[in-house]
């Protein structure tokens, strides 16, 4: 059985803002992080997908108190929010005009968003707001990203 059971981590800096866009994969659940200007410190970010299946509740002080990396859980997640086995070369991102907002896509298609300006990220695999992200705003990525439906 092959699997594509590595960590994925790729990047891109936008020279405009000079902030950094970044896809960090811990082989359980995946983040995109938009960086404060001139540094790879991450300031803003939203949870992409999970590899597992989710869990049933997330224990929030626990997670606090430990500094593990929250999961994906059912309460928050929607249909889309496991993606199994993904690969390297799937995801790819688009910048905003200015810079300050970053998309990841894959296969070309948007998941999740982050912007300088909103307090927490977007993604497709939310289906409430939650502490990992919002859930997705189609209109707020048209007019982020300067795209017509």
């Amino acid at each position: 059985m092959s699997s594509n059971a590595n960590e994925i981590f790729i990047h891109s800096h936008n020279p405009t803002s000079n902030r950094f866009a970044i896809l960090e994969d811990n082989e359980s659940i995946a983040f995109l992080y938009l960086t404060e200007v001139g540094t790879q410190r991450p300031i803003k970010d939203a949870v992409a997908y999970s590899r597992h299946p989710l869990a049933l509740k997330v224990d929030w002080e626990k997670i606090k108190e430990k500094g593990d990396t929250p999961p994906l859980s059912k309460d928050v997640a929607s249909s889309e929010a496991v993606i199994a086995n993904p690969s390297e070369v799937e995801f790819s991102f688009k910048w905003s005009s200015d810079g300050n907002a970053v998309a990841l896509l894959r296969n070309g298609k948007p998941i999740a968003f982050a912007s300088a300006s909103e307090k927490y990220g977007f993604s497709k695999a939310i289906s409430k707001p939650s502490p990992l992200a919002n859930a997705w705003d189609q209109g707020l990525y048209e007019v982020t990203f300067g795209e017509q439906p």
